[in-house]
């Protein structure tokens, strides 16, 4: 590291310590969470509350809108200019025009601030004069909290978990399981062999995603973004073995453990304050009964990263 970086990164903290001063003393901050697996609802969810809280008078059961305190909300710069700001703008004019056009699925991390101008309840206040509280409304695709839970598991653990599953999935997960099993447990490591077999373990999931099954990890494998064909998204669970293959793929997966899903939670998830969880329990419904316990399954599992053990990864 040179001499300019060291000082950008000097500069970086002092910034970053100065506004979370600024927060704490005179204008907190509360960071949102919205998430919930793939449409769900969350990118209307967060346009309708955002256009909601602008346009005064629709929320009443606010306690501040219903005791006259609430006075402004207004969409300002976020602080964080590295993480993509949700397009609430384009949202809401999609959504409200004369022919509304539902929003493409959310595929990556974006965020936007609110800031809340209020007269606060407390004592003192009319001395103080009204408060401001800046929300950070953070929209994440949920499949990404599935990955949370990999952080727990060994290479072999979750292959284990993960093939009990298939097997399950019988008609989506066969062509896959065929290459599996077709495959040559004493070759030697060939990235000709793994594409193949990620690539197909990725159909996979698309295939039960189709089907209306939930639960679906690793996250990254259905939307992987500008990771697209890298090395951490070209693996499959294997059933246990020792040849060169299955050790490439466990190395693999613990580099997507460290690479993708801890900087997610360390950046993201833990700075949360409070998270809303969205469900399309109407489609579950109405794909039938396995769907709905599917669907059970893969709630438990997201839940699972808001009450860790003092044993997790998470704790």
């Amino acid at each position: 590291m040179g001499v300019t970086d060291i000082a950008d990164e000097i500069l970086r903290f002092a910034e970053e310590t100065r506004d979370a001063a600024a927060e704490i003393l005179f204008e907190p901050r509360l960071r949102l969470g919205v998430t919930g697996l793939s449409r769900a609802g969350k990118t209307v969810f967060i346009t309708s509350l955002i256009a909601n809280l602008r346009e005064r008078g629709r929320l009443t059961q606010l306690s501040a809108e219903a005791d006259g305190r609430f006075q402004a909300v207004t969409i300002q710069p976020h602080p964080d200019r590295e993480t993509p700001r949700f397009d609430y703008e384009t949202h809401l004019a999609s959504l409200s025009g004369a022919n509304p056009v539902w929003p493409e699925s959310t595929r990556r991390i974006s965020q936007i601030r609110l800031s809340l101008k209020f007269q606060s309840n407390k004592m003192l206040s009319s001395f103080t004069g009204p408060g401001v509280l800046h929300l950070d409304i953070v929209d994440y695709p949920g499949e990404w909290l599935l990955d949370l839970a990999l952080l727990d598991l060994s290479y072999a653990d979750w292959s284990a978990k993960a093939l009990a599953k298939a097997d399950k999935r019988s008609e989506q997960s066969a062509p896959w399981q065929d290459l599996i099993t077709a495959r040559e447990t004493d070759a030697e490591f060939d990235e000709s062999v793994a594409k193949p077999l990620a690539a197909a373990f990725t159909d996979y999931l698309n295939a039960c995603r189709v089907a209306g099954m939930s639960g679906l990890a690793p996250g990254r494998f259905l939307m992987p973004g500008d990771l697209e064909g890298s090395p951490a998204l070209t693996f499959c669970l294997l059933p246990p073995g020792r040849d060169p293959l299955h050790s490439e793929f466990e190395k693999r997966f613990e580099a997507y453990k460290r690479s993708i899903v801890k900087p997610f939670f360390r950046d993201h998830f833990a700075t949360l304050d409070r998270q809303v969880v969205l469900v399309d329990l109407m489609t579950a419904l109405n794909d039938g009964l396995a769907a709905v316990a599917d669907l059970g399954g893969a709630l438990s599992e997201i839940l699972e990263a808001f009450r860790p053990g003092q044993n997790s990864w998470l704790s």
